[in-house]
């Protein structure tokens, strides 16, 4: 990346990750909270046979969240 000016370089190796964390982040909450509320409501309507399904979600989701901050962050 030495061939590239500067400008680029930076833009390449800070300001994009940074972006694309954010860009990744913010849908990624909307999965996370939904997630959330609905095993509020499946768990105050009964519906105990749908928490699994909702809880393996959220973990999944905290999962990437983690997966996301540690790659991109460092950057």
């Amino acid at each position: 990346m030495s061939d590239l000016p500067k400008s680029i370089e930076n833009a390449v190796q800070h300001k994009l990750p940074r972006d694309l964390l954010h860009d990744l982040r913010t849908p990624l909450g909307h999965i996370l909270g939904y997630s959330e509320l609905l095993i509020e409501q499946m768990q105050a309507a009964g519906h105990e046979e749908f928490i699994p399904y909702l809880e393996k979600i959220r973990t999944s989701g905290h999962q990437l969240l983690e997966l996301m901050k540690d790659n991109f962050q460092s950057k």
